[in-house]
């Protein structure tokens, strides 16, 4: 049976030009595949133009399956969010749950989430995410979280609240990557889980969790609630080589970063952080995609 494959992409306006980079790399290397943006709706008119065949642009509010706004606050749109008997949340934990919810609109079988600072730089094939068995991957870094990650930590007691598993001991697997593949059958499930064991529908559960991460809360119900059954592989092989400093890369320093990808790493994730114009990150993926073109098949 063939596994359908979307990417999943959150983005914003200041990561527009970031995102045509990903939507190009999309084209190139991996032709044809479904591409899911999801922005703010006052962002939408921004974002318009990279529809096309194969790339849908849908906004948080659509999706959420809750009426919520942004905040506004004399015309300014701050980055808080309210909605009927919710409480009010932080942009950063919307745009998880809307992570989460594109999971009832998509109906590819694989959800890859990859935000905006992520590119393709080698051919992305459907089939790098399934085993003989046609088991998906499950990104998991074992015993990478440790007390020198406290908020990574109290994403797994999150986690473990939301799911009724007993705390796990330090150190705990990470699940956390630019490349990010998931069933999307699995999420589904995962939230039907959540309503179940809260009794409340899955977005005011994790509107009250508060503290939550969408990978680790994915990650630990894969293994912790489904096990053998989920019909996904741990693999602690990255799909993506991340870079998460906060200083500039030159482009002899990111030439070098792309070169030192292991052979599964399809991708790049150079932070926003860290203050490379996307014109310049540009400029050195283009070539790579150019040299690809001319190499025999």
């Amino acid at each position: 049976m063939t596994t359908s494959v979307a990417f999943v992409t959150k983005s914003y306006a200041p990561d527009l030009e970031r995102c045509e980079l990903l939507c190009r790399s999309i084209e190139v290397l991996a032709p044809g595949t479904r591409h899911w943006i999801i922005v703010d709706s006052h962002d939408l008119s921004a974002f318009r133009d990279l529809e096309n065949a194969t790339t849908r642009v849908v906004t948080t509010e659509e999706l959420l399956p809750r009426r919520v706004r942004k905040l506004e606050v004399y015309g300014t749109a701050k980055n808080v969010w309210l909605g009927a008997r919710l409480p009010p949340m932080r942009g950063w934990l919307v745009q998880q749950l809307a992570k989460f919810a594109i999971a009832f609109v998509a109906r590819e079988d694989v959800l890859v989430h990859a935000d905006s600072d992520v590119v393709l730089t080698r051919p992305f094939r459907g089939s790098m995410l399934t085993g003989e068995d046609g088991a998906v991957r499950l990104f998991r870094v074992p015993a990478a979280v440790g007390e020198q990650l406290p908020g990574h930590v109290r994403w797994h007691r999150t986690a473990e609240r939301l799911l009724g598993l007993p705390p796990r001991p330090v150190p705990l697997p990470d699940y956390i990557g630019g490349l990010v593949p998931w069933r999307r059958d699995i999420a589904v499930s995962l939230l039907e889980e959540v309503e179940a064991r809260s009794g409340r529908d899955w977005m005011r559960a994790l509107a009250r969790a508060k503290h939550i991460s969408e990978y680790i809360l994915y990650g630990r119900f894969v293994e912790d609630v489904l096990g053998g059954s989920a019909g996904q592989a741990a693999s602690s092989v990255s799909l993506c080589r991340c870079y998460w400093g906060s200083e500039p890369m030159t482009n002899r320093e990111l030439e070098s970063f792309i070169d030192d990808a292991a052979p599964e790493e399809v991708s790049v994730m150079v932070s926003a952080n860290a203050g490379i114009r996307p014109a310049d990150y540009a400029e050195v993926v283009e070539r790579r995609w150019a040299a690809l073109e001319r190499s025999p098949s």
